[in-house]
This record gives structure tokens, sequence and C-alpha cells, in this order.
């Protein structure tokens, strides 16, 4: 049976939803909800491209296209998506067929929309990095998540069973003082609440020197994920104030946490324990497998060993990136500017940059590398 590669129709939607929630570790961010947050926001057009195969969605690829000044992109992460091509078929050969199709549709969009590069990242939960090879990169990025395992965290009776939450380490001794905080959770998915989350984490965010989401980014969230079931938000308060808070996504067999942050006026109340604490609890009640942290700045920093004290693993996921056309602009950019241009969408490896030319051969650099380089070069023009 003849394998066909288009655009999603919009009529074919409720077979494409079906579609995703049948992958294994497929991702709420592979899906309309997550598409229709995005579009709500009116910075990006989605591109969902689709396989079928007698009326059968076999395969799929969700791409967002962002226009700029410097050049237009279209890019599977936006606004830190954990995306990549999903595939049905178990078969070697039909899956290879059904990447090519992906991928080379994909790039003839780019080259419509006039776009400077194309960039597609893959699943860290699906072992397909092999079949990528069609899109011919330029640049790829080694990226890395931190994942939790849950069924190594509790018992049959939902009792820890871990040795990092038995022995008397730091994370034993913070989850013993939990009980001493007097901090509640709330589930309640109100406006009220999400206005004071934003405030929240715009606060932290400008304490840590970097982005923080809009505010339409968290109403829109609230409408097309926690309302529509494919996602929550849950905010941890000390009386009446809230002290902490974050936005987590129930894929097929996954937990994603997005945006956890809290008052950092309140950090001796140890709120970031109590969610994750909740959010452990709440994935074994669900049966959910995987508890997926989302990546870090670079290896070894604060966030990264306080993820890995809660018995934390690690899984690698690539940004595999195709010139389409010009991108000399960017070399005259600094970071900082090259960011704000497109705040919250992945281009390239910004070391990358460094070189005059796109190379012969695929550039590849990783997570650290990029994030060493961004911090001594902030501010100072990377041509």
């Amino acid at each position: 049976m003849q394998i066909s590669v288009d655009i999603l129709d919009k009529n074919e939607e409720n077979l494409f939803q079906d579609f995703v929630q049948k992958i294994p570790f497929s991702s709420v961010q592979n899906g309309l909800n997550w598409r229709n947050l995005i579009c709500d926001m009116k910075k990006d057009k989605p591109y969902f491209v689709v396989t079928k195969r007698n009326n059968e969605i076999i395969g799929a690829l969700p791409l967002y296209f962002f226009k700029s000044k410097f050049g237009n992109v279209l890019t599977s992460n936006a606004y830190n998506t954990i995306s990549g091509i999903l595939c049905s078929s178990k078969k070697d050969l039909e899956q290879k067929q059904i990447y090519k199709l992906l991928l080379g549709h994909s790039i003839s969009i780019a080259r419509e929309m006039d776009c400077s590069v194309l960039t597609v990242g893959t699943n860290p939960f699906i072992d397909d990095k092999n079949l990528y090879s069609t899109l011919q990169p330029d640049y790829i990025l080694e990226n890395f998540v931190q994942y939790i395992s849950i069924k190594e965290i509790f018992d049959e009776n939902r009792d820890f069973k871990h040795p990092n939450y038995l022995k008397t380490t730091n994370l034993r001794r913070n989850l013993d003082k939990l009980n001493q905080c007097e901090l509640v959770i709330s589930e309640e998915q109100d406006q009220e609440y999400i206005d004071q989350a934003f405030l929240l984490q715009q606060k932290r965010m400008s304490e840590l020197g970097t982005y923080h989401l809009p505010k339409s980014f968290f109403d829109s969230a609230l409408k097309n994920l926690s309302l529509q079931h494919r996602g929550k938000f849950l905010f941890a308060f000390y009386k009446e104030r809230m002290v902490a808070t974050c936005l987590f996504l129930q894929g097929h067999g996954l937990l994603d946490v997005y945006m956890l942050c809290m008052d950092s006026d309140f950090k001796d109340f140890r709120p970031n324990y109590a969610i994750t604490k909740y959010l452990l609890e709440w994935a074994y009640k669900n049966k959910v497998q995987l508890l997926n942290w989302m990546s870090s700045p670079i290896r070894g920093d604060g966030v990264y060993r306080w993820k890995a004290q809660w018995g934390s693993r690690e899984r690698t996921f690539r940004y595999l990136t195709r010139i389409i056309g010009d991108v000399s602009n960017w070399r005259e950019l600094s970071v900082q500017e090259l960011s704000n241009a497109y705040k919250f969408h992945y281009l390239l490896p910004f070391n990358a940059l460094n070189t005059p030319k796109t190379p012969k051969t695929p550039k590849t650099t990783t997570k650290d590398e990029v994030t060493i380089f961004i911090r001594a070069m902030q501010r100072i023009p990377i041509s």
C-alpha cells in the first residue's frame, strides 16, 4: 500500500490526536493542544506534516514557522518543545520510508517559505536517531534531559524504595522538614492563581537573569491544556501566599515538568521539594512511567545536581539544523540580539556561528559547550 505525505487537514484532527496518544512516550507537545497554545500567542504558524496509508495516519512531524526580518525559520522546537517524528510502524523499511517522506516534505516547505534554516529536534525517549539522515543536517546539537523512572522510586505500597530517599541524604533531610513547613499544594485551575503564577515566574526569572514566559503563555496554557485535561498547573501555598508553581503535561507514559519555579523569599520552606514530591506521587497513582525534568543549562550545575538527587537518569537527544537560505545576518548579531529576535525558538548552536561558512560535513557540538560559549560571550558580538 502506497504511503502519502502532506500537511495535516483540519478534518483529520481527531484522527491525528488518536494517533499521537497511541505512540509510547509521545508528549502533549506533539499534539494539537500544544499547537493551539502556541497559535493563541500569534507568533508562529503550524505546519503538521503527516504520512498516511489508506487514510490512516502512520507518521507525523509537527513544525512551526516563525517569520523574522533576520531570516525565517521552520522548527519543531517552539517554546522549549520536546517534539520530533512520531511513527506507528514497526517495520524497519517502512519506518525509513516514513522518516524520509516527512523530512523531505519539511525541506520543501522550508524552501517555499524562504526559511534560513530548518531545525528538527528528536524525542529523547524514542531511539530513532539513525532515521533522520535524510535531513542531511549542517549542525547537530547533542542535548540532554534528566528523567525519573517512577518504578525505581516506589514499592508496591507506594512507599519510597530508592536509596536516595531512605539514607541520610540532603534529599531525605529536606523531605523530612516538609512536615514542618505548612505548605499546601493546590490543583485548582483558577485564573486568579494563573495570574499569581505568572508574577512569581516573572520575579524568579528576573533574579536568574533570563527570559520569563509571556502572560499570554499562561492564559493559553490554562485554556488549551489544563482545562482540556492535557496538563495541569500546580501551586504551593504558605498560608495565603503562592510560593511555587509548575505546569505539568501528561503524555503517553510520560509526565513533562514545565516551568517549575519558586519564590526565593520562601526557599527555606522548600516549596520545590513539596511540588516534586507531589508530582512523583501523582505519577505513581496515575501509572505514569517516566517523569521528564526536561533539560538544564549545563551538566553539573546547581539545577542539574538538584534534579540528580531525586534519582534522575539522563538521556540525550539532538537538534538537527539544515541551512536552507542565508544566515549571514546572524553572524552580525550578538548572542543577546539573536536571542531577543528569536525568543523561545531554537536556531542552531550559537557557537557554530564562529565559523564563517556552512561546514562541508555536519558540525556537532554539545549543550554544555553552547552554554559555556554563551556565558563567555554575553553582550559580545559573535562575528
